[in-house]
C-alpha cells in the first residue's frame, strides 16, 4: 500500500503534521529516536524483568529448580516469543493509521491481531499439553522432564491471555498510547513480584511450589494484563471498537506478510535455539542452569534493542512516508545505530569486568555462580553483535527489505548448533559449554557483518 493509496482511501490515516504523536511527529524520522523509544523500551524490559525475577526467585531453591524453569522456558517458552514476533512484526501498519479518521482501520486490524493471538494461543496450550514426551524424546533425565512439562502446561494456559495482551500493546503504541502500555506492565511486575512471593517462596499460608508457581504466577499476571490493555483499547477507540473495522485495501496482506516473515524466522531461529538448551542439558542440570541463566542476563538488553529498533523502523517508515531521500533516511539510520551501540555498550563492559559479581548476586549456588561467570563475557558481546542487527534488521523492513535479511538470519543460526555439536561434543575439542557459546558468538558475528553490507547497500541506492 502507498502513501497515496492510503491518503485517498482514508485523510487520516497518515498524518505528518500531527506534533507530539509518538510515531508520527512532522519532522522526517518522527522525532527523537529515545521519546519515541522510551515508552517501547519500558514495555519491553518490563517484559524481561517479569523473567528475571521468576528466575532469580526460583534460583533460591537451588540449581535443579532453576533448571526445570529455564528447561521449560528454553524448549517451549520459546513458542511464545515466535507467536510475540508475529504479533509485532505489522507494528508499522499500526503506526500508519493515525488520527481519527483512521479509526476502523485501526479497529480492523485489531480484531486481525486477536483472532491471530487466540488462535496461536490455543495452538501453544494445545503443544503444551505433550510437554513431557517431547523432552523425554530430547534425551532430558526424566524427573526434569516430569517437572518442566508440568510448568509448561501452567504457561500454556496463560499463553491465550498473554498474547491478548501484545496484541492490544500494539495497537496501543501505533495509536501514540506507548505510554500508557509502559505503565500497564510496571504494574504488571509489581503484580508479578508479589504473586512470586507467595507462591515460589510459599509465604503467608500459601503452598510452596518453586518453579510450578512462578508459572501459575505469570499466567495470572497475564490474565490480569490482558484485560487492562484490553480496557485501555475499548477506552481509546470506544464503541467503535466492538464493531467491524473497515480497512485500505491491501491492509490484510501486508499485515498477514509482516506476520508471516517474523513467523518463519522466529519460529526457525528459536527451533534452532531449542536445540542449544538441549545441548546444555545432554551436558547435566547444573550446565543448564548455567547457560540459559547467561543468556537471561542479556535478555533485558536484547528487549531494550527491540523497544529501540521498532522505533528505528517507524522513524525510517515516517522519513519514508515524508519523501526523504535516501541520504538523509541513511544519516538517520547511522545517528540511530550509534545510539544503540552506546546504550548496549555499558552492559557489555559490565559483564566483562565484573562477571562474579553479577553472577554471585543472581546465584546463592557457588558453583551454579562460577558457571554463570565463566560465560558472561561471551554472553555481553553477543548482546552487543545481535543488539545491532536488532536495529539493522528493523531499518531494512522499514524500507521493505524482509526475504534478504531473513535469509541472513536464518543461514546463520541453522549453523550455529552445527558449529556448537562439534565445539562441545565433536571433533574440534569437545569444549562442552564453553564450546556452544562460542559457536554463537562466531554466527553472531558473521550475522551482524552481512546485515551492515546488506544495510550499507541498501541505503546508498
Amino acid at each position: 500500500m502507498s502513501l497515496g493509496e492510503s491518503m485517498a482511501l482514508d485523510p487520516g490515516a497518515l498524518d505528518p503534521g500531527r506534533a507530539g504523536r509518538e510515531a508520527a511527529a512532522a519532522a522526517p524520522g518522527g522525532g527523537s529516536l529515545f521519546a519515541l523509544a522510551l515508552p517501547m523500551v519500558v514495555s519491553r524490559a518490563g517484559l524481561a524483568a517479569m523473567v528475571l525475577v521468576d528466575c532469580v526467585m526460583v534460583a533460591r531453591h537451588g540449581a535443579e529448580a532453576l533448571a526445570v524453569t529455564l528447561l521449560a522456558q528454553g524448549t517451549f517458552g520459546r513458542l511464545t516469543d515466535v507467536f510475540l514476533a508475529v504479533l509485532l512484526g505489522p507494528l508499522v501498519l499500526f503506526a500508519a493509521a493515525q488520527g481519527a479518521g483512521a479509526r476502523p482501520r485501526r479497529i480492523a486490524l485489531w480484531h486481525r491481531a486477536l483472532c491471530a493471538a487466540l488462535i496461536l494461543g490455543a495452538a501453544g496450550l494445545g503443544a503444551s499439553l505433550f510437554a513431557e514426551p517431547i523432552l523425554l524424546a530430547l534425551g532430558q533425565e526424566a524427573g526434569l522432564s516430569a517437572e518442566a512439562g508440568a510448568v509448561v502446561l501452567a504457561l500454556g494456559l496463560g499463553l491465550p491471555a498473554g498474547l491478548v495482551a501484545i496484541a492490544s500493546a500494539v495497537h496501543l503504541e501505533g495509536a501514540g498510547r506507548a505510554r500508557g502500555v509502559a505503565l500497564w506492565v510496571l504494574g504488571a511486575n509489581f503484580l508479578n513480584l508479589g504473586l512470586n512471593f507467595l507462591l515460589v517462596g510459599g509465604h503467608l499460608g500459601f503452598p510452596e511450589l518453586g518453579a510450578l508457581g512462578s508459572a501459575i504466577a505469570t499466567g495470572i499476571v497475564r490474565l490480569a494484563l490482558a484485560a487492562a490493555l484490553v480496557w485501555s483499547v475499548l477506552t481509546l477507540e470506544g464503541r467503535a471498537a466492538l464493531r467491524p473495522g473497515r480497512a485500505l485495501p491491501g491492509d490484510g496482506r501486508e499485515q498477514a506478510r509482516l506476520g508471516g516473515s517474523a513467523f518463519a524466522t522466529a519460529g526457525f531461529l528459536h527451533a534452532l535455539g531449542i536445540w542449544l538448551t538441549v545441548f546444555a542439558g545432554w551436558l547435566g542440570a547444573l550446565d543448564l542452569a548455567a547457560y540459559a541463566s547467561a543468556w537471561l542476563f542479556i535478555l533485558p538488553g536484547l528487549l531494550l534493542s527491540a523497544g529501540i529498533g521498532d522505533a528505528l523502523a517507524v522513524r525510517l517508515s515516517k522519513a519514508g512516508a515524508d519523501g526523504a531521500e535516501t541520504p538523509e533516511a541513511a544519516r538517520l539510520l547511522r545517528a540511530d545505530l550509534g545510539a544503540l551501540a552506546l546504550v548496549l555498550l555499558p552492559f557489555t563492559l559490565l559483564f566483562a569486568l565484573a562477571p562474579e559479581t553479577l553472577a554471585g548476586l543472581y546465584a546463592p549456588d557457588p558453583a551454579l555462580a562460577a558457571g554463570i561467570a565463566a560465560l558472561l563475557t561471551i554472553a555481553g558481546l553477543v548482546l552487543l553483535f545481535d543488539g545491532l542487527g536488532y536495529g539493522l534488521v528493523a531499518a531494512l523492513r522499514a524500507r521493505g527489505d524482509v526475504t534478504v535479511p531473513m535469509g541472513i538470519q536464518v543461514g546463520c543460526m541453522a549453523a550455529t548448533p552445527l558449529l556448537a555439536g562439534a565445539l562441545a561434543f565433536g571433533p574440534l575439542g569437545a569444549g562442552g559449554l564453553l564450546g556452544i557459546v562460542a559457536a554463537i558468538l562466531v554466527t553472531s558475528t558473521l550475522r551482524i557483518g552481512l546485515l551492515a553490507l546488506r544495510a550499507v547497500r541498501h541505503f546508498r541506492r
